[in-house]
């Protein structure tokens, strides 16, 4: 699974895995726990040190050497489909600037520190900035506009109308319904979970591109 930062990526995994009884795997966990003896999930100050490669190829072939070791599993990282030939689902989150704004606000919510909006496009545009630079420089491929990896697109932009943690759990919801009826009727998953259901109006837009 791979998707800019507040595209929801991070919420669908685990929702993923925890539906799928898989374990979940994640690369800013790994980045952590190469940086640090915390083992803490992704911070500002741990972020700063990924424009060093000597880092970045330490936790790729983390990354790798765990999707090798594992039957199967859900896998969130963003540059993993890029630069792994193992067999696997390459789903990408999309979701526009708007709505992970809005997604960004009720995650600081849910944090107990929220910020304005000003301060969360402020966060989500450096942040935007910083992460397309380390990929382009590291890696050669663009972050904002490559997709030739992926087996499935899914634009859940429309999920998230108001930020608020109710809508944002909605979105959420929506979004692993749509894309486990996907799997499902690809007949990549068991016929037994196509009682996740397909979603209705409004639902995120789901794209095979292969």
């Amino acid at each position: 699974m791979s998707g800019l930062t507040a595209a929801g990526k991070t919420t669908l995994c685990r929702r993923l895995a925890a539906g799928l009884g898989l374990p979940f795997l994640s690369a800013s966990r790994i980045l952590a726990e190469h940086l640090s003896d915390a083992g803490a999930e992704w911070t500002p100050q741990l972020d700063e040190k990924r424009t060093e490669l000597s880092v970045e190829r330490a936790v790729d072939a983390a990354v790798r050497s765990a999707l090798r070791e594992r039957d199967a599993g859900v896998f969130d990282s963003w540059g993993l489909p890029w630069y792994s030939d193992e067999p696997a689902i390459r789903i990408w989150l999309e979701s526009d600037r708007a709505s992970r704004l809005r997604k960004c606000h009720v995650s600081y919510v849910q944090r107990g520190a929220p910020k304005t909006s000003e301060e969360c496009a402020s966060i989500l545009d450096a942040k935007d900035a910083k992460s397309r630079a380390v990929f382009l420089a590291n890696w050669g491929f663009d972050l904002f506009t490559d997709r030739r990896p992926f087996d499935l697109v899914v634009d859940c932009s429309a999920q998230i109308p108001e930020a608020t943690v109710e809508q944002a759990e909605l979105g959420a919801r929506a979004t692993y319904r749509a894309v486990v009826t996907a799997l499902v009727d690809r007949g990549l998953l068991g016929a037994d979970l196509a009682d996740a259901g397909p979603v209705g109006g409004g639902g995120p837009v789901v794209e095979w591109r292969r």
